[in-house]
């Protein structure tokens, strides 16, 4: 081929993308159901959460949070106990943000209502903290008793002293972890809702996933720049002003960018017109125990912490190399190359769905990752080749965001069981069972260190100094790690829900959707084109869960027939 034709070749694409996109920028493709336009919308404000976490991530009940440790002097025993506390709070939050988002029929969906009071909640409740006033760590409240406990991570005895201050922030952020709870749990069951076709909500969660995470990494570079130039006087990561800028920044934004998802994104569920939620708690809990699948995709969020442990790049970063250049050079391929890793995944993600189907897809890249974490297991005393190994790690890993996938095909499956949508309960009775078993996992880590006699320090930092410690600690934190990826793999050959089965399970809900819509009077035009598209499709094919459902109805010819008045 010619330059000339090569250019034209290359000239036709373009001209062809362009008037595509246009196309389809108020209209969705031929068999999908979002169009360009909507879906912007829905990648905005699915920006939010992410960026409205970054003042989760800089709140943290931890002393190595700059926040926490400088301005509001967080001892080990006092994050040790808020921790606690927080977790039962937690357990606590989830029964009621369950029964609220079930509960609720707006007219604009069932998620929507919620989605900005939420993030405007998040907003004013984290960037109060920071403005705290510095005199009020001085006033003494209250003062606890705290054991000693090894494997906690507290070695002596001690009195934690509560101040107004600390308590005042702990508030705050309990507050704000409701609101973000809530709007992470809204803008889930709208990924969930956009759409009823399987492979669109594919590549909707895969471009989600690249382009949700780029505010909050924005701000994650921001920071360190302010940290070391305008802060660098005042204190740098101690400095409290900066957080006073920042909080409010991102609040503002984050609430703006709810408000371009709440104006352009469409909810489509696959229900009468005239459905109404109505579902106590215990039959909400009664009804998912009942459902196999949900437990698959909790075995695996549970697990999942344990898995993550093989997480160890900025250990190796900070106390495996010598010189700043090295750290520098190591740092920068963890930030750049190592998290594009996950980029790839999910770029490739929607056409490996397609050739292979989501459980197929989920098991290899669960095998994928057992391979890699054992290899670190191996390789524990090399730190250049764990930084190899861990780029493939987070490339298998990337493909995780199935999981996400599968819960919108889940949540239509116990709808066509039950009768009713569970986006709620899913999500808050699954946070129940995290939390309780992340408690116990958090403990395991360092009583699993002390059994391998790897030992264990209030101070980790110097004990990473130490190199023979240092290999112990990346071996048994590897070797926990490979336990969890195989457990967290092992549920995925029990699921059976595939994309046929899927597809004809909407096709069932459709037929009761026209159904009971003509039986109330509210027949809708699409009612009778989804139902004939599915009367075809069931005499071409014969499949039986199709067909049963139809004979079920005496009134199908009738819907077939009927004309509707625009």
């Amino acid at each position: 081929m010619s330059e000339t034709k090569e250019k034209e070749t290359l000239k036709t694409k373009i001209v062809n993308g362009v008037g595509k996109f246009k196309s389809h920028w108020n209209n969705p493709p031929e068999g999908y159901q979002v169009s360009y336009k909507e879906f912007a919308a829905f990648a905005a404000g699915c920006g939010s959460p992410n960026l409205l976490g970054v003042l989760t991530q800089y709140t943290t009940i931890a002393t190595s949070v700059h926040l926490m440790i400088s301005y509001f002097k967080m001892s080990t025993g006092m994050a040790w106990v808020l921790t606690i506390l927080a977790s039962a709070i937690a357990i606590i939050r989830s029964p009621i943000l369950s029964m609220m988002i079930d509960n609720s029929n707006g007219k604009s969906g069932k998620f929507k209502p919620f989605l900005v009071w939420s993030a405007i909640g998040t907003a004013v409740s984290f960037s109060f903290v920071p403005y705290i006033p510095a005199s009020w760590m001085n006033i003494h409240i209250f003062s606890i008793p705290l054991p000693a406990i090894p494997i906690m991570g507290v070695l002596e005895s001690s009195t934690i002293d509560f101040n107004l201050g600390i308590l005042l922030a702990f508030i705050l952020i309990q507050i704000g972890l409701f609101f973000i709870t809530l709007l992470n749990q809204c803008i889930a069951g709208i990924e969930q809702t956009i759409s009823t076709v399987a492979q669109e909500r594919a590549n909707i969660g895969s471009i989600k996933g690249l382009v949700s995470g780029l505010p909050s990494s924005i701000v994650n570079i921001i920071l360190p720049i302010l940290a070391g130039t305008l802060f660098a006087n005042q204190g740098g990561w101690n400095a409290v002003g900066m957080y006073r800028i920042i909080f409010p920044v991102c609040g503002v934004i984050g609430v703006l960018m709810v408000f371009l998802l709440v104006k352009g994104v469409e909810e489509r569920t696959v229900v009468n017109q005239e459905y109404v939620a109505k579902v106590k708690f215990w039959e909400g809990m009664r009804l998912l125990s009942k459902n196999k699948y949900f437990w698959i995709i909790t075995i695996f969020n549970a697990f999942n912490a344990i898995r993550n442990l093989a997480n160890i790049t900025t250990w190796i970063t900070q106390y495996s190399f010598v010189s700043d250049t090295a750290k520098t050079v190591v740092g920068l391929y963890c930030s750049t190359i190592l998290m594009n890793a996950i980029a790839v995944a999910l770029l490739v993600g929607p056409l490996l769905i397609k050739k292979m189907g989501k459980r197929n897809l989920m098991i290899l890249s669960c095998g994928g990752y057992v391979v890699m974490i054992a290899l670190q297991v191996l390789f524990h005393k090399n730190p250049m080749l764990i930084l190899v190994v861990s780029f493939f790690e987070q490339f298998f890993g990337g493909f995780y965001f199935l999981t996400g996938l599968m819960t919108s095909d889940i949540m239509d499956d116990i709808q066509m069981k039950t009768g009713k949508r569970l986006e709620g309960f899913w999500q808050n009775y699954m946070a129940i069972v995290t939390t309780v078993i992340g408690v116990f996992t958090g403990m395991l880590t360092p009583l699993f260190l002390s059994f391998g006699g790897v030992g264990f320090s209030d101070d980790i930092s110097l004990a990473l100094q130490n190199a023979e410690l240092r290999n112990n600690i990346f071996f048994y934190q590897s070797l926990l790690s490979l336990i969890g990826a195989i457990i967290v793999a092992v549920p995925f050959f029990f699921y059976d829900l595939t994309e046929k089965k899927h597809a004809n399970i909407v096709r069932v809900l459709r037929i009761r959707a026209a159904v009971e819509n003509f039986n109330d009077n509210m027949l809708q035009k699409e009612d009778i084109t989804y139902l004939r598209e599915i009367v075809d499709y069931a005499n071409e094919t014969n499949e039986p869960m199709v067909t049963d459902e139809l004979s079920k109805y005496d009134c199908i010819n009738k819907i077939l027939e009927a004309e509707i008045i625009e």
